[in-house]
């Protein structure tokens, strides 16, 4: 949308011929290979104790994340190097394949269970959670939607019945799983996605208050939510059960203090904080690395976004721009999510920190979707294979063609 030499492109002039060297946005690459470096290091602090009492391998998590660190980082670069329009033309074949996925995971023999949810489908000694790959999938089909029905998506017909009627399948499939914060973040996006894409504040805010309607009812018919309602209003009450875990959270914090107590000298990974290498290992980073330590990580979080959202004015195509703000604010809100639920600030909810906590099928399907970012970010001209209009328009002028061998 802006001139290629906002985003560091570099010209270098030849006798017949200018050649466009278009580059990834470093800083959001910096900002990624950064969380995931200090994702490593802290899932190793948390981990240690019980790894080695549960696998008698003190380093267990930490080899595992450093090997889904390495696979993520391959698939990053391979995405960089896939020009984003790529996932246009796939977007329906995408979302088949995660919503097969999903019906794979409920298949019993297929199906992986823990702390009685079944979200991953086992494949011998790997395990893939598809609700992870759904999330991206679905960003990728919204944005392809709401770019090819730009004219229609004012109307609710146009706009609305497409995505709600795929939505009601996922929100099925993951609630069955159970995976109640999947079901919430797939359905915010849909509303945000399509409200960015021009939808009618009218048709948004009834189907917000309707969303609410919803998840009230998914609360309390589960009498386990419920107790994390309940334990979110008074963390006082039931401090062995329902609300042990935000209370040892705090504890870490509050053990923190400023400077922290120094890199691996946790206390509250010593069996007191459950889940200290994933859904709490910011718990474990404000423990040990303080109040600076936290400050840090929000900065880089806060980076993502900026350069995220930056994409979304920069970008050559609408789709290139609704990609670059889905897949930035769904990272942004689970990141602010996780942060928020381990201060009490939310009632708890198994989402991980993206790029730092542990797991493999969230940390290569983030690595993917930070690939996809960096590949807008080059706002690289369109090829004619994936471009249906290209037979249309006059060749570009040859003084802006780079010959082959040069």
């Amino acid at each position: 949308m802006k001139d290629l030499t906002t985003h560091s492109s570099e010209l270098r002039d030849t006798k017949d011929t200018q050649a466009v060297v278009l580059r990834y946005d470093r800083i959001l690459l910096g900002v990624i290979v950064g969380l995931m470096s200090l994702g490593i290091v802290l899932i190793y602090s948390a981990s240690i104790v019980s790894a080695e009492q549960n696998f008698g391998d003190a380093q267990f998590y930490l080899k595992r994340q450093s090997v889904y660190a390495v696979i993520a980082l391959g698939v990053l670069g391979i995405a960089m190097n896939i020009h984003y329009m790529f996932w246009q033309k796939v977007a329906k074949f995408a979302l088949a394949g995660g919503i097969i996925a999903l019906i794979l995971v409920l298949i019993p023999g297929l199906a992986a269970s823990a702390k009685g949810a079944a979200r991953w489908i086992s494949l011998g000694p790997i395990r893939v959670q598809p609700s992870e790959i759904i999330k991206l999938v679905w960003i990728i089909y919204l944005s392809h939607f709401v770019t090819q029905h730009a004219e229609q998506v004012t109307t609710f017909r146009g706009g609305w019945v497409n995505p709600l009627a795929i939505m009601s399948v996922l929100a099925l499939l993951l609630m069955a799983q159970p995976d109640f914060g999947s079901t919430v973040i797939c359905s915010g996006m849909m509303l945000l996605i399509l409200w960015v894409g021009g939808a009618r504040w009218k048709h948004l805010a009834a189907l917000v208050a309707g969303g609410f309607g919803l998840i009230v009812v998914a609360i309390v018919s589960e009498p386990y939510r419920m107790k994390r309602i309940m334990a979110f209003v008074d963390p006082s009450q039931d401090q062995l059960s329902v609300s042990y875990h935000i209370r040892q959270a705090l504890i870490s914090f509050g053990s923190g203090d400023w400077q922290g107590m120094g890199l691996g000298q946790s206390r509250q990974k010593l069996f007191y904080l459950p889940e200290a290498h994933t859904d709490f290992v910011f718990s474990i980073l404000g423990e040990e690395l303080g109040l600076i330590g936290v400050v840090l990580v929000v900065a880089l979080y806060v980076g993502f976004v900026w350069r995220g959202l930056r994409l979304t004015q920069r970008t050559m195509n609408s789709f290139g721009g609704m990609l670059a703000f889905g897949l930035t604010a769904e990272i942004g809100f689970q990141a602010v999510t996780n942060m928020a639920v381990t201060m009490a600030l939310l009632p708890t909810k198994g989402l991980t920190l993206p790029f730092v906590s542990f797991g493999g099928s969230s940390l290569v399907t983030l690595g993917l979707a930070g690939g996809i970012l960096l590949n807008i970010s080059k706002n690289q001209p369109i090829p004619a294979w994936l471009d249906a209009d290209a037979q249309q328009r006059p060749e570009p002028p040859k003084h802006l063609l780079v010959k082959e061998g040069r």
